[in-house]
C-alpha cells in the first residue's frame, strides 16, 4: 500500500497558479526571462531563472546610490559636498546633465536624485568616480552577493564599443571574447586606457561618433550592439538584486535615515521602460528600471499596504528584435498580476 501525498498548502497552490500565469503572460515576449518574487512580510517567493545572470542596464545605479550613503554614513563624503562637472565625466544616452556646460558644480545630493529619478549617465559618472569604482563590489560581497558585479561605468562601455581604448583593432565579438577572458585588474587596467584616451572628447563629438556608428538615434544598435551589452555591462541576478531592495526596506545596508531617502528617491523615478504603468498612481512603488539593446531590468518594490510589500524582479535578455515593447507590456502585466495577487492575500 503506498503512501498517500500530501496536499500542497492551499498558499502554495495559489503562488504556483500565480506562476504559471506569469509565465504564459511572458511567453511571447522572444526573451530569456529571469523573475524573483518575495513577499516580505511572509517570505513567500516565486522564482524563475533567479540565480542566472543578466545585464543590469541601468539597475546598477542602485549599487552607486546604497555605497554613497555609505559612504555619507562614514563620514567620508556629504550629501552637500558640490562636484564639479568635468568633460571626462559627460556621458550620453539618459539624462540632462551632458546638455550642460562644464563648470557647474551639483550637490552629491543633487547628483543622486538626477541618477535615480532621471536616470542620468553623467550623474552617475560623477559619483561613482567619487566614491571609487571598486567600493561598490566591495560592498555587493559586504551584504552577501556572489554573482552581481557593479564596475563598468556607461561612458567607459559605450567608448569602448566605439572603438576607444584596448579593443580598438577588434570587432565586438572579438572584445566581446576577450573581455570574459580578463582579470578585474585586467579589466580596471582597460577601463583606465579608456578614460585617460577619452579625457578630451567633447561631448558632442561623443554623440556624433556614437551616431555615425549607430545611428542619430541608435537605430543601428541592436543589430551591432546587442552581443557587446550583454557582456560589457554591469551583471546581476533577479535574486540577488531583490535581496538589496529588501536590506534597503528593511533598513539593513544603511540607517534607517538614509534606507528612508533612498525609497523616497526610488519612488520618484520617472521612466517610460519601467514596469509600474499598469498599476494605479496611488500605488507606492519603489523602482529602478534599465534597457540596453537586447534587454530590459526592472526592479521594484511594490508597498501593496502599510503592512504588505513585495519585492519584485523582472529581467530579460536576449530579446528578438521587434519584440522589446512586447517585452515592455508583459513586465507591466507581471507587475500588475503580483499585485493583484498579493491584495487578496491577508
Amino acid at each position: 500500500m503506498t503512501a498517500k501525498k500530501k496536499a500542497a498548502p492551499p498558499e502554495d497552490m495559489e503562488l504556483a497558479k500565480l506562476k504559471a500565469e506569469l509565465l504564459r503572460t511572458a511567453r511571447e515576449t522572444k526573451g530569456q526571462l529571469g523573475l524573483y518574487i518575495k513577499h516580505v512580510e511572509t517570505g513567500r517567493e516565486i522564482a524563475v531563472e533567479a540565480d542566472k545572470i543578466f545585464p543590469l542596464a541601468s539597475v546598477f545605479k542602485l549599487g552607486v546610490m546604497i555605497e554613497t550613503f555609505r559612504q555619507v554614513e562614514e563620514g567620508s563624503i556629504s550629501l552637500d559636498e558640490r562636484l564639479e562637472l568635468e568633460p571626462k565625466h559627460y556621458c550620453i544616452g539618459e539624462g540632462v546633465l551632458q546638455y550642460l556646460a562644464p563648470g557647474l558644480k551639483p550637490t552629491v545630493g543633487d547628483l543622486l536624485a538626477l541618477m535615480i529619478i532621471s536616470t542620468d549617465n553623467t550623474a552617475s559618472e560623477m559619483l561613482w568616480k567619487r566614491i571609487g569604482l571598486q567600493r561598490v563590489n566591495m560592498m555587493m560581497r559586504e551584504v552577501g552577493l556572489a554573482k552581481t558585479s557593479i564596475y563598468i561605468p556607461y561612458r567607459e562601455s559605450f567608448l569602448m564599443s566605439m572603438g576607444v581604448g584596448p579593443f580598438k583593432d577588434l570587432t565586438i565579438p572579438e572584445a566581446a571574447r576577450k573581455w570574459k577572458g580578463m582579470s578585474d585588474i585586467e579589466r580596471m587596467k582597460a577601463l583606465n586606457e579608456t578614460e585617460r584616451e577619452s579625457a578630451g572628447l567633447s561631448v558632442d563629438d561623443f554623440r556624433q561618433r556614437y551616431g555615425r556608428i549607430y545611428g542619430a538615434k541608435a537605430e543601428k544598435k541592436f543589430k551591432l550592439q546587442r552581443v557587446y551589452d550583454e557582456v560589457f555591462d554591469n551583471l546581476g541576478t533577479p535574486r540577488e538584486i531583490g535581496m538589496l531592495l529588501e536590506k534597503i526596506l528593511k533598513n539593513e545596508i544603511v540607517s534607517p535615515q538614509a534606507c528612508k531617502e533612498m525609497l523616497r528617491l526610488l519612488m520618484m523615478q520617472k521612466d517610460e521602460t519601467s514596469m509600474s504603468y499598469l498599476l494605479s498612481p496611488d500605488i507606492p512603488v519603489a523602482l529602478k528600471s534599465g534597457t540596453t539593446a537586447a534587454s530590459l531590468t526592472n526592479a521594484a518594490i511594490i508597498f501593496v499596504s502599510s503592512t504588505s510589500h513585495v519585492v519584485l524582479c523582472t529581467f530579460f535578455k536576449k530579446i528578438e528584435e521587434g519584440y522589446f515593447e512586447k517585452t515592455l507590456e508583459a513586465e507591466a502585466m507581471i507587475a500588475r498580476k503580483v499585485y493583484d495577487h498579493f491584495s487578496r492575500v491577508r
